[in-house]
């Protein structure tokens, strides 16, 4: 029996065959982003529309202006990721059913990232293509979609992953139209280099500590109780969007091929401990915005745990 995919692999497979009506991750953030993330976090379950003004007031405790709040919502309208409506004069905006799912999809693979290795049967899979010059924005796509699945290219046109499944693979290439797949496991030794040279161990042992410097004062903060339900919505977002960047980076390399001393461990400890005691008082300040204008949609604001994704 074929195992289970992955998050990660139904997560690529879906975004090959349908796209996705999520604003792309980029670095330093995009209001778009912002949104659906806010969205995603504490509206998810929900199925009633909101005010404009709610999506307004949320993104201002990050900066971004009014006029730019409602062209963010209108942009992700007619990405398909809200939908909008009008009750008298005043408009609602809610997610969308597509918007909810790639969410779901999105939010699983990141939070089910880092806690423990997977285990590894010792085998990698290789998987060897080509593109041609003149298809770019394929190649870049492909590209794209092969680092989630846990992908980093060993030699040109030749990627490989510690764990990455043959049939969600060749799914995911069959579904983008690229029918030239020579795909397999193997062991180390019929790599023909040490496989682990695909990924920048330094670059992510470094984005790994950074995460731990930038965030380690933060439990101190919490435990004190000097974290206010304003900063708490800020930080926590801050802090998801952040950790989004790891499955794409470490794609759960195996343990017994690190340094004994690999941050992730304390990183996502450290992650953890953050999303679920920062969300009792982020959830306090969406409500705050949401009662402003909505009051009996207040209580319908929640947030997700850490374990409630895995």
């Amino acid at each position: 029996m074929a195992p289970e995919p992955t998050p990660a692999e139904v997560l690529v497979l879906r975004r090959a065959l349908e796209g996705s009506v999520l604003p792309r991750h980029q670095a330093g953030g995009s209001p778009q982003r912002l949104l659906t993330s806010l969205l995603g976090e504490h509206w998810l379950d929900v199925d009633a529309a909101v005010p404009l003004g709610v999506l307004i007031d949320l993104v201002a405790e990050f900066g971004i202006s009014e006029t730019s709040a409602r062209a963010t919502a209108n942009r992700l309208v007619k990405r398909g990721a809200l939908e909008a409506g009008k009750v008298g004069r005043h408009a609602y905006y809610r997610l969308s059913d597509t918007g909810r799912q790639d969410i779901r999809h999105k939010t699983g693979t990141v939070l089910g990232f880092g806690p423990s290795a997977r285990p590894w049967d010792g085998r990698w899979t290789l998987a060897a293509f080509s593109v041609p010059e003149e298809q770019r924005r394929l190649r870049h796509q492909l590209r794209s979609y092969l680092r989630w699945l846990g992908f980093a290219p060993l030699f040109d046109g030749l990627w490989i992953s510690p764990h990455a499944g043959l049939d969600a693979l060749r799914e995911v290439f069959q579904a983008v139209g690229v029918d030239n797949l020579s795909a397999f496991r193997v062991v180390e030794t019929a790599v023909g280099c040490a496989p682990l040279t695909a990924w920048d161990l330094t670059e992510i042992q470094a984005a790994y500590q950074t995460f731990v410097k930038d965030h380690g004062a933060l439990p101190e903060q919490l435990e004190a109780g000097t974290v206010t339900p304003a900063a708490a919505l800020v930080q926590r977002t801050h802090l998801i969007e952040t950790w989004r960047i790891f499955p794409g980076l470490d794609p759960d390399l195996p343990a017994e091929l690190l340094p004994s001393d690999w941050p992730r461990p304390a990183a996502h400890a450290l992650f953890s401990e953050l999303y679920d005691g920062l969300g009792e008082l982020a959830t306090l300040r969406f409500r705050q915005i949401v009662a402003k204008h909505e009051p009996d949609l207040a209580p319908l604001v929640g947030h997700h745990t850490v374990a409630s994704w895995t």
